[in-house]
């Protein structure tokens, strides 16, 4: 195919040619979820397909219309709330196999882990707390692993807790300023109706859907590094 004509032709099915999205969860759910990393890069992508502002996207955000959620390759995503049980449910064999991984060899019990997770819960029944205030709160509930831990980039137990929490829904990163663009997070409690999450090969399978329904035409090894699957998967 001539690639200029290919590029017109995605341009097009993303919804770019004519902001074809009315609302900002439409266009992430029919063109793809927007990769978060603190930047703007969420507003631009919705913008461009659906025309609606970054306030109006803050706001979406704060009414769950849609969120930032570790998913795909356990990394952060824009997502529409049709998909939150989907990515965090792609998301959750990453944060729960490699970082427990790591843990273990630190010397990390699972019952540990588990404990500390309760307890991030527990402290978060009276309301958003910031990590800083996480950590006063927990004491030594909480575990420092040292220069050894520093060198596999977990310095302490926290994190692994926290992201475990995320992926399986309990409690969410909340923007201290209420924008996506800022990397400054208080953590709550979460019960959203997410039902029963897929399996990870439900997950994996409905996540290819999409993919492909998105992208429009690609190929196996574009699915797998936006995915991070293995060729077994």
């Amino acid at each position: 195919m001539d690639p200029v004509k290919y590029r017109a032709w995605v341009f097009a099915r993303q919804g770019l040619q004519d902001r074809r999205y009315p609302t900002a969860r439409q266009a992430l759910a029919g063109s793809g979820w927007q990769r978060s990393v603190g930047g703007v890069s969420p507003y631009l992508g919705i913008r461009a397909r659906s025309g609606e502002s970054r306030e109006r996207i803050d706001a979406l955000a704060v009414e769950l219309q849609l969120f930032e959620l570790p998913s795909a390759r356990g990394c952060t995503y824009v997502v529409p709330a049709d998909h939150f049980a989907l990515g965090l449910a792609v998301g959750r064999r990453f944060g729960s196999t490699t970082e427990r991984a790591t843990a273990r060899k630190l010397g990390v019990e699972d019952a540990e882990v588990d404990a500390l997770k309760e307890a991030v819960v527990a402290a978060l029944a009276a309301g958003p707390l910031s990590p800083a205030d996480l950590k006063t709160v927990l004491g030594d509930k909480m575990r420092n692993l040292g220069e050894e831990g520093k060198k596999k980039g977990m310095i302490t137990t926290l994190p692994l807790a926290l992201g475990l929490l995320q992926t399986e829904g309990r409690i969410r990163r909340k923007p201290t300023n209420g924008r996506l663009d800022t990397q400054r997070y208080n953590y709550e409690r979460w019960d959203p109706p997410l039902g029963r999450l897929p399996c990870d090969e439900e997950a994996a399978t409905e996540l290819a859907r999409l993919y492909f329904a998105w992208a429009g035409a690609a190929t196996l090894k574009e699915f797998r590094e936006f995915s991070a699957f293995a060729a077994k998967v």
